[in-house]
């Protein structure tokens, strides 16, 4: 069993837990499949079907299924894993065992902290918590013992290997700072440093690249790339007190150099809005950021229809808005842009103040959370406009994939003050985009197999002039070569093998496509629809006739 084919059986498989909307079962499935990871043995073949039921906790069955190697499933497993707990981020506080963060696990296996990046490839099993607010990656206890207990070895010769001290650090870094100021280069200084601490030219390399050494930090200034990682490191929850530790710069400096890029990434936002009068009269906060209508008492939710899928099946857990609820929650979502936008237009981007930062960016946050909200409202209207343009062989979820986004946007440019219900705006905003971007697969139920030859050769339904007729010929070849260079090489080998055009073969099925390129049936062909819609804009741009539509052309499908 191929490696490409473990992978989509595995993708298949997180797709199916990650549609689950129950955040128990899903970090239930997680724990039965840590717990599996360490049972493979990673020379012995396993059946995939077995392993799956194995990690979904369901009764075998005597199917019979492929089989792959343990180290394989071992792979997929632990990628299993890390997908559950970023799709199901749960508090530290709440863990039902002691989490470790990377720095506390390094400090005790005395390793450092990328040798327990490079061990999480090896099967230690890491997930996403929130600390404080905010999303770092963490380790349960459970996790550090499964793993020591299977790999002691490992464990007991990466504590062999001393982690520089605080003093020897904060020495290093000194003499680095003077090096540096001196002009010496960074290469020489790396040499230097490596020679005097008896530490390896690597490890040297690594300590001053964390401290932001070799990216110009001269005199307790940092360059503006260190900045921007400082700040990277900052939002996945760094302190600011590490940071300066860190980075070796007086914590006021680090202060002003984070207040910096959160301005930088403010003046990014996209904090367009739709206006309204009442948001200048008095009392507008009290009136519009108060709390959502409550539903009517005796409203109910509707009943959920059997045998659906898990995704569509979790959307009618979401109740409907009412007209007040809607009208409420766009009213206060523009407002919250619309105060984001106004204080943004008083921000200094050279000396920014923290206090105006942390309105903007609650602001801001309160404003996404609220469409949200209106989103997930709206998701069952998205999957009923999508049954009606699948087509006799399309896929519901990504048609509702599509859908989703048109949603989004649709939330984004609803005005709510023209007095308009959602709904009539929404549906019209997800059907045009189908329309444009579907429109040939609602015409016919499947697209044209036809070779370069056939496309091109003209049949009228009239006499004509032969040498007309070859000049209109030439004419024709040459606007379809120019069209093709639109498209980039993959698309245009797809196109080329699927067609048969500029080649010597058959046309070829999206299965030998995507064994010949190495990638999967269904990603051909997206890739296929993408460049065939390119070519039919590229077409109409040309002034060609649609040759789908036009009596032109004959086609043979094959």
């Amino acid at each position: 069993m191929t490696t490409q084919r473990v992978t989509h059986i595995f993708d298949e498989l997180r797709q199916g837990i990650l549609a689950v909307n129950d955040s128990v079962s899903r970090l239930e499935i997680s724990r039965r499949a840590e717990q599996l990871l360490y049972q493979l043995n990673a020379e012995k073949p396993y059946e995939v079907g077995m392993i799956a039921e194995r990690v979904l906790g369901i009764e075998p069955t005597d199917t019979a299924t492929p089989v792959a190697s343990g180290e394989e499933i071992r792979n997929e497993l632990v990628r299993l894993i890390e997908a559950i707990s970023a799709a199901t981020i749960t508090s530290v506080d709440a863990a039902s065992e002691p989490v470790l963060t990377v720095d506390e696990v390094a400090q005790r296996w005395n390793v450092s902290a990328k040798t327990i990046s490079r061990w999480r490839n090896r099967g230690l099993v890491a997930r996403t918590f929130t600390f404080n607010g905010r999303q770092r990656v963490g380790f349960l206890e459970s996790s550090l013992i499964r793993f020591a207990a299977a790999h002691p070895r490992l464990v007991r010769r990466g504590s062999l290997f001393s982690r520089i001290t605080e003093e020897e650090r904060a020495h290093t870094l000194r003499r680095a700072d003077e090096m540096l100021n001196d002009g010496t280069p960074i290469s020489k200084v790396v040499a230097s440093l490596a020679r005097d601490t008896q530490r390896s030219l690597e490890s040297i390399r690594q300590l001053l690249k964390q401290a932001g050494k070799n990216e110009g930090a001269v005199g307790g200034k940092l360059s503006e790339r260190a900045e921007r990682r400082m700040y990277k490191e900052y939002r996945r929850g760094k302190s600011l007190a590490a940071l300066a530790q860190q980075y070796g710069i007086d914590p006021k400096a680090a202060a002003r150099v984070l207040n910096r890029a959160r301005a930088e990434r403010i003046m990014e936002l996209p904090i367009d809005y739709m206006f309204s009068p009442e948001f200048k009269k008095s009392g507008a906060d009290e009136r519009i950021l108060a709390a959502t209508p409550l539903a009517p008492s005796g409203q109910r939710m509707p009943r959920k229809p059997s045998d659906l899928p898990a995704y569509i099946a979790s959307l009618y857990d979401v109740p409907l808005l009412t007209a007040a609820q809607e009208l409420h929650l766009f009213r206060k979502y523009n407002y919250l842009k619309f105060k984001a936008s106004k204080l943004r237009d008083t921000l200094d981007q050279t000396r920014p103040q923290s206090q105006l930062l942390d309105e903007i960016e609650s602001l801001y946050r309160e404003a996404i959370e609220t469409k949200n909200l209106l989103t997930r409202s709206n998701l069952r209207l998205v999957v009923a406009v999508a049954k009606k343009y699948i087509g006799s062989t399309g896929d519901l979820f990504e048609k509702v994939s599509e859908g989703n986004l048109s949603l989004m946007r649709a939330v984004e440019k609803f005005d709510y003050t023209r007095g308009f219900k959602f709904s009539t705006y929404a549906t019209w905003a997800i059907k045009k985009n189908y329309i444009r971007a579907y429109s040939n697969e609602v015409k016919q139920s499947d697209r044209f197999r036809t070779g370069h030859e056939e496309l091109l050769d003209a049949s009228p339904g009239h006499r004509s002039d032969p040498t007309s007729q070859l000049a209109a010929q030439r004419q024709r070849e040459d606007q379809v070569s120019n069209i093709m260079q639109r498209l980039t090489d993959r698309e245009r080998q797809i196109i080329s093998s699927r067609f048969g055009i500029g080649t010597q073969r058959e046309p070829m099925t999206l299965k030998d496509v995507g064994v010949e390129l190495g990638v999967s049936k269904e990603r051909v062909r997206q890739i296929e629809a993408r460049a065939m819609q390119k070519l039919r804009e590229a077409a109409v741009n040309a002034r060609l006739e649609n040759l789908s539509d036009s009596g032109e052309f004959n086609f043979h499908s094959n």
